[in-house]
């Protein structure tokens, strides 16, 4: 039995207040990675979950993302979050403000996803914690199916590259890197990570990443079901110092997505194997499965540590006799998309009262 104020809340109440990056009443459509946020937190303590703001008086639980740079105000517990440089990435270059956690806030860390993450949340230097994974690195635990590879290579796109938010991957017609000429059609697929606002539709896109015999990917996410599956795979850099297979040291000089720095960083890798191809050029596909064949290796995962940083009482849900895990009322009760509007409205009123 944990014994912390989140912890006792939740035995009182028998919910998770959680904070992360959910679909609003404007999307039709869940980011996978993001969603999986309360989903990782459910499946570990067995618990519903509600979603609370980021910035709030009310205490919270914050799991899955790069979302540590919004949260302000009240008490936030921490585990395996990431979290940008910047207070506002999204900002113009010139009106960017650098994240430093707030007075008045209070911050539990128990994990986070990797070294660069624990020192902006914490404020101090790297190693405060130790702690370091996605949660998502534990979902084989909950589902793990036998899979059929049907497909050569999966290719796991990140959002800012879909012309669209349709489920099935619609590239930017610039993006010529993605174009896959005939005799490749049947056997590389093209995977993005939305889906439907529904959990079957989640199940559904893990399960053609299972399908999969190899991954590259330009989505964080995309590397953490591959590794997590121990599917072989690259990420797929648009730069680098030289085009195609090439090993980039993982320090300060680094030009990576500071995402996958801090992830790999976190599993222990000072240099990692990436490959790097040009949008606006063709990909030598022939090329890039041998890429992963010859480097990937499987990567050592601490996941006892991660679930013993776990901040609430550590109860997973287990399937179903007949059915998947996906299919369990509590994860099928959890609600996916909300009217921030009103969230937030409810949350000033909690605090009112």
């Amino acid at each position: 039995m944990k014994m912390n104020r989140l912890a006792e809340q939740v035995r009182q109440t028998g919910s998770v207040p959680l904070s992360w990056a959910g679909s609003t009443m404007a999307m039709d459509y869940l980011n996978i990675g993001d969603a999986l946020s309360p989903v990782m937190v459910a499946l570990l303590s067995g618990r519903p979950v509600h979603r609370v703001p980021s910035r709030s008086k009310t205490m919270r639980m914050a799991c899955v993302g790069t979302i540590a740079h919004g949260f302000a105000d009240g008490e936030a517990w921490f585990w395996g979050t990431g979290s940008s440089r910047w207070t506002n990435p999204s900002a113009a270059k010139d009106e960017l403000i650098p994240f430093r956690p707030s007075a008045e806030s209070t911050f539990h860390v128990t994990a986070t996803r990797g070294p660069l993450s624990e020192a902006l949340i914490t404020g101090v230097a790297e190693g405060s914690v130790g702690v370091y994974g996605d949660p998502v690195w534990l979902l084989p635990r909950f589902y793990a199916p036998p899979a059929e590879k049907t497909w050569k290579l999966g290719v796991i796109v990140h959002l800012s590259e879909l012309s669209d938010r349709d489920p099935e991957a619609h590239l930017k017609e610039t993006l010529l890197r993605y174009r896959i000429p005939e005799a490749f059609a049947p056997h590389i697929r093209l995977i993005n990570t939305v889906t439907s606002i529904e959990m079957n539709a989640m199940k559904a896109r893990i399960d053609d990443i299972l399908a999969c015999e190899r991954i590259v990917s330009t989505s964080l996410h995309g590397m953490v079901f591959a590794e997590s599956y121990n599917i072989p795979c690259l990420h797929f850099a648009t730069h680098g110092p030289v085009k195609g297979l090439h090993t980039r040291t993982l320090d300060g000089t680094c030009d990576l997505d500071a995402r996958v720095v801090d992830l790999y960083r976190g599993l222990g890798l000072t240099e990692l194997p990436v490959y790097a191809w040009p949008h606006a050029e063709p990909t030598d596909w022939d090329d890039l499965i041998s890429a992963i064949d010859r480097a990937w290796t499987p990567k050592a995962f601490d996941a006892e540590a991660l679930i013993a940083a776990f901040p609430l009482d550590v109860e997973p849900l287990e399937a179903r006799p007949g059915e998947t895990i996906w299919d369990h009322p509590v994860l099928q009760g959890l609600v996916l998309q909300h009217d921030v509007k009103e969230l937030n409205l409810a949350d000033r009123l909690r605090n009112k009262a």
